[in-house]
This record gives structure tokens, C-alpha cells and sequence, in this order.
């Protein structure tokens, strides 16, 4: 949010007449304001001016100063529950001060008093002149006196003057930002996580385990169900859970209950505090890791918000996830399943009595996953640490002391994920004869390139995608994949080659290509379910019907049309986007990781969809995914990525190389 004042104060005074533009910058800072305490906002405040000072000098910085001043007081006053009473009086206060300090500013700098009193008294002059022309002659000669006059009481003027002008600049302010706040007042942070020690609120020794919950339940607010139905259960220290359910059960529900948030309903005993990111308190690995990663270098990241003088082995705690050598990398260089292995790092830097491990293998490829595992069901016996692991695979599972099934039916053999060495890889080049959809010629691409940061993702990409085919792109984390599935939809263009649909360079055509992310929740723009499948299908939100039918054909209760989209589980959040693609009816769709979260008859059934839709329809499908049970029939070729390079020998037997 700093980031965001900074640049909108930069180009209000860099750009010309764009300085109402600083208006804007007002909205990152009264958000802040309404939602955090104090000192994030001065900690936004004093980040977004050293950028705007350094970069485009005093002007920039005093907006910033500005933005800070109007958004923080709107902020302040709205989650206060004041009205404009409440800003008047306060900007009244503010003037006060502000011109206090002009005052004793000027009393010590003469000089520039002194320079400036001589251009107000041009100004003034300037429009007697002007008033003389328009025969207003006595009225020019009174401002002139008036104004002399008013000079040697300069201490009141500029007194009145700072009052009078940061009242106005209040007021506008609160006009404008008064009605955003109330509207994102109706947005709950639904996952924020509260260390919560109790209902007297005062802070306890940490002690997150033995845990008991009894009878406890949750309902987001707003929320017309409990997203987590009542659940008792005792949590031992030193021991391995595995919490399973279908998607929507209220796995990550369960996880914000066990990391401090308040149930709404039931009890949490403990012998002490949460202690949620502290020194053998509680630590969480979230599903989305990119949320936890806050250091721009990796090593750096592992450490962030230890106290001071803790001593770490940052080398041996990346080696333990699988990140050896990777220090000193830039962490926004990193695939999504490095960053989930950033984050284990991160979470045992703090060696916690407690963690809770939210679906972290989800994005990461059979070697990762094998050896993040293999950490995890070690944590307990090394360090006592009790390991609550929400997971769908059978394997996982099975390596827990004991298993919680959230599920509202029975468990059953076929609700968990099963795991499958990768297929053979095939020919990179098929010529074919059904009607080339895609093309890749010589493609290569560099992130940085003519930098010393540069790093090659892509070398020599060749291979063609024809009309009706299915294709599955696999590989370990880090080799390309997500790079050379937006370069296929035209979202980013390659550094070397081509990348064709229909002859032209597919760049020219986005859109043509549909594209599911791998981070489903950077594409969901709009507030609820079905306001955005059919915001992305370009009819009416109205129609009840095409948006039902559009959630049934992912296997989405049609209910979930009126639900928050920060209410949905990860694997929701991907069949929502994957609704909204389909109804499209686009000539190709890729998918990148579209079975990560999902449940194992989630996932059936998504595969039983993109099988039906690529034989009788003709859709042509792109999927790059670790997970390769069932594909079979949805993807009879496979590509295998290696350090960026297309291999066609056959896959190793354990599935990654």
C-alpha cells in the first residue's frame, strides 16, 4: 500500500497536470487507516516518502505527507464510527498545529519568509493590476492596503491560513473516501488470523498444545451456513493429524480455529497463548503461499520477523524442504511450489510446538512432495512438535498417527487423491493432420534479459498443438511450465522463436487462448460467485439459470452462486474460474495445475468433464499439472520440461527426474 501512495505521488508530480491525481493516493492510505493500527500506517507513510523523495524530490514527498494526513484522519474517524462533526473539529486541531509549525518555521528561517511574503506580494499586485484595468480602482487600492496591513501581523495570517486550508482539504477528503470505506466496510477479511488467548484478551505464556475444541463451530460473517460444522477433538503434543474432507468441508476453517481465531460457537481450551508466529508458538503454512512471502531474497525470508540475535541455520533449513543453494535467489523469481517450500522454511525457522501445514504439497512436484513429506512426518519424533497436516492424498494421510475426516458422509476408499508415476513423454513435433491450433518455433525466454539478474526459463521450445489434442506439460518446479503456458496464451511474449495460432504471432490475438492460473485467486475480480462466472461469460448476472447451470458443470452446488469469493476453498476457487472459461466456449483452454486442491471426486469429475468436452466438442486442451492420475484419456500426449528444455526420452519411473 506505501508502494501504491509512492507511485501515485510520483506521477502527480512528474506527469504535468496530473496533479489532482494525488487524490488517489489518499484511498491505499485510508484503507489502511480503517483496517490496521496506527503504526502500520505510519510504517506505509514513512516507506512511500523516502521512494517518492528519492525519485521525484520534495514535491512527491510532501503529497505523500498529504495522503498520509487526509487518509489516516478518514480512516481513523470511520472506524471510529464518526461523522463530519468529528473530522471538522479534528481538522481544526490539525490546522492549529500544522500552522504552529509554519510559524516557528519561519520565524527561524527569515529568508525564506521573507521570499515568500515578496511573491504573495507580487500575486497581490498582480490582480490590483488586473482590478485597475477594470476600473476598480478603490477596490484595488483596498486589497493592496489591506494586505500591507495584514503583513505585519504575518504570525495570525498564516495562522488562519493553514487552519482554513487543511479544513477545506479535510472535508473534501472525507467526501471522498467516506462512501469507499463504507463500501469496503461489507468486505470481510475472512481469513485474517487474530491471536486470540481468550475472552479476557490479556496476553498469556505461549502453550498452543495439548489443545481440546468442543462443539465448536464457524460462520463467516454474512455467511447464511457454518462453514465449519461442530467438531470436538483433542490435539496432543508431539503428534501427527491429517485433516481430509471434500473441498468447502471446512478444512482451512478448522486451521484459522487452530491458529487463534475465535470459533463462533463451542470452546478451545489450551494451557496458554496461540503464539502464532512467535518462538515455540504456533506456526501455520498457508495453502497460497505466495500470502507468506515477504523478503525479496530467499534467505532473508526464512528469518523475517524473528526477534533479533535468534540463531539460525538458514542453509540447513533450506536444504531440509528441497531449496539448496537457493539463498541468495530473488523470491519473486520462484515457482509456486518453491514459495510453498520457502514457507515450511519460514514456519520451523520459529520451531514451533504447533504446525499447521494447510495443503502445502499441493503445488509442488513428486520429488518435492516426497520430500516435504518426508520433513513433516519427522517433525514430531525430532522435535515434539504437534503436526496438523490438511492434505487430500491417500499417501499422506496414511503417514499420520491418526486421521480427522471432515466430510459430512462417511469417509470413504474413493474421497482421497491417489498418486501416479508421470506417463511416458512423446513427440515434442507432431506433424499431424487434424489442423495445427499452436505453434512454437525455436521458442526461448529470459526474465531480466540484458540484466545481471537475467535467468533463462526457456530454451528451444518446439512442438505443435492441434486442433482436438491433449497435451500434458510436466515437470519439476522451476522448469518453465507456467512461463511457456503464458506464453501459449499470448500473455507474454517470447524472448526468442515464435509462438503462433492460425500463422500470426498469438500476442496479437489474446484471448483466443483461454488460461485457468496457477494462482486461481489472482483471477477472480469480482466480489461473489456469480457475479464473476458471469462477468467472465459476458452474460447477465441475472441469469440465475446459465450461471447454475455453468457451477453444476465443474461440480459446483449452484447455492455457492451468492457466496463471497474470499469464503471459498482453494479447490472452489479453481472449478469458479474454470466455470467461467468453459461457458466461453473457447478453441483452446490451457490449465495450469487445475487438479491442485481438489478432491479425489472433484477431480474425477473435472477430468470426466475435460475428457467429454475435447471428444465431443473438439476442445483443445493444455494441461500442466504434477498430479497424472486419470489423464490419460483427457491428455494422450505428454511433454517433459526439464531446466527449461523439452525432453522426449521416457519419464524415469519415479515420475520426476
Amino acid at each position: 500500500m506505501g508502494a501504491l501512495c509512492a507511485v501515485i505521488a510520483i506521477i502527480s508530480v512528474v506527469v504535468p497536470f496530473a496533479a489532482g491525481l494525488a487524490l488517489l493516493g489518499t484511498v491505499p492510505t485510508g484503507l489502511l487507516a480503517y483496517r490496521y493500527r496506527l503504526r502500520v500506517l505510519v510504517a506505509a507513510t514513512v516507506a512511500a516518502g523516502i521512494i517518492a523523495f528519492l525519485i521525484a524530490g520534495l514535491g512527491s514527498f510532501v503529497t505523500v505527507i498529504n495522503s498520509a494526513y487526509i487518509g489516516g484522519m478518514t480512516g481513523v474517524v470511520k472506524r471510529r464510527g464518526g461523522g463530519v462533526a468529528t473530522v471538522i473539529s479534528s481538522s481544526f486541531v490539525a490546522g492549529l498545529v500544522f500552522g504552529a509549525a509554519v510559524i516557528g518555521e519561519f520565524t527561524v528561517m527569515t529568508r525564506l519568509r521573507h521570499l515568500i511574503f515578496q511573491a504573495a506580494s507580487a500575486n497581490v499586485s498582480g490582480v490590483a493590476a488586473f482590478m485597475n484595468r477594470v476600473h476598480l480602482q478603490t477596490a484595488a487600492a483596498t486589497l493592496t492596503r489591506y494586505f500591507a496591513k495584514a503583513l505585519h501581523f504575518w504570525q495570525w495570517l498564516a495562522l488562519g491560513y493553514c487552519v482554513v486550508a487543511v479544513m477545506i482539504v479535510s472535508l473534501i477528503g472525507w467526501w471522498a473516501l467516506s462512501r469507499l470505506l463504507e463500501r469496503m466496510c461489507g468486505i470481510p477479511d475472512v481469513h485474517k488470523l487474530d491471536a486470540w488467548d481468550g475472552s479476557d484478551g490479556e496476553q498469556a505464556p505461549v502453550g498452543p498444545v495439548p489443545a481440546r475444541l468442543d462443539k465448536v463451530r464457524f460462520r463467516y460473517p454474512n455467511a447464511s451456513q457454518d462453514a465449519l460444522r461442530e467438531v470436538s477433538m483433542d490435539l496432543r503434543a508431539g503428534e501427527h493429524v491429517a485433516v481430509t474432507g471434500a473441498n468447502g468441508s471446512g478444512k482451512t476453517t478448522l486451521m484459522l480455529i487452530l491458529a487463534g481465531r475465535e470459533p463462533t460457537s463451542g470452546t478451545v481450551e489450551r494451557p496458554g497463548a496461540v503464539g502464532l508466529g512467535k518462538l515455540g508458538g504456533t506456526a501455520v503454512v498457508l495453502q497460497h503461499p505466495e500470502s507468506q512471502v515477504l523478503g525479496t531474497r530467499v534467505a532473508d525470508d526464512v528469518v523475517w520477523g524473528l526477534p533479533p540475535g535468534t540463531d539460525i541455520d538458514v542453509d540447513r533449513l533450506l536444504s531440509e524442504v528441497g531449496l539448496d543453494a537457493f539463498a541468495e535467489r530473488d523470491t519473486g523469481s520462484l515457482s509456486g511450489g518453491e514459495l510453498q517450500r520457502l514457507a515450511l522454511a519460514g514456519a520451523l525457522a520459529r520451531e514451533p510446538a504447533l504446525l499447521i501445514a494447510d495443503e502445502v504439497t499441493s503445488m509442488v512436484d513428486q520429488r518435492g512432495r516426497d520430500t516435504l513429506l518426508s520433513v513433516l512426518s519427522r517433525l514430531p519424533e525430532r522435535h515434539r512438535t504437534a503436526l496438523v497436516h490438511i492434505t487430500h492424498f491417500d499417501n499422506e494421510a496414511a503417514s499420520a498417527d491418526r486421521t480427522i475426516n471432515l466430510s459430512e458422509s462417511s469417509p470413504s476408499a474413493g474421497s482421497m487423491v491417489e498418486t501416479a508415476a508421470a506417463p511416458a513423454s512423446t513427440a515434442a513435433v507432431d506433424p499431424g493432420g487434424r489442423g495445427r491450433m499452436i505453434e512454437l518455433i525455436d521458442v526461448g525466454h529470459e526474465y531480466g534479459s540484458g540484466t545481471p539478474w537475467a535467468k533463462t526459463a526457456l530454451r528451444n521450445i518446439n512442438f505443435v498443438v492441434e486442433q482436438g489434442d491433449g497435451v500434458l506439460i510436466h515437470g519439476g518446479n522451476g522448469s518453465g511450465k507456467s512461463t511457456l503456458a503464458w506464453i501459449m496464451a499470448g500473455l507474454t511474449i517470447p524472448t526468442t522463436g515464435a509462438c503462433l495460432i492460425g500463422g500470426e504471432p498469438i500476442h496479437e490475438h489474446v484471448g483466443a487462448v483461454a488460461l485457468s492460473f496457477q494462482a486461481a485467486r489472482l483471477q477472480l475480480m469480482r466480489s461473489n460467485v456469480g457475479l464473476e462466472v458471469a462477468s467472465s461469460a459476458g452474460f447477465s448476472d441475472r441469469d440465475e439459470h446459465l450461471v447454475a447451470e455453468a457451477l453444476g458443470a465443474v461440480g459446483l452446488d449452484p447455492a455457492l452462486a451468492s457466496r463471497r469469493i474470499d469464503q471459498l476453498s482453494g479447490g472452489q476457487m479453481r472449478r469458479v474460474v474454470l466455470a467461467g472459461l468453459l461457458v466461453r466456449k473457447p478453441p483452446v483452454l490451457i490449465l495450469d495445475e487445475p487438479l491442485a486442491g481438489l478432491d479425489g471426486p472433484s477431480q474425477r469429475g473435472l477430468l470426466r468433464l475435460l475428457a467429454d468436452l475435447r471428444h465431443e466438442r473438439g476442445l483443445t486442451l493444455v494441461v500442466i499439472s504434477h498430479d497424472f492420475a486419470g489423464l490419460e484419456d483427457v491428455c494422450p500426449r505428454t511433454l517433459h520440461l526439464r531446466k527449461g528444455v523439452l525432453e522426449t526420452a521416457p519419464a524415469t519411473a519415479g515420475g520426476m527426474p
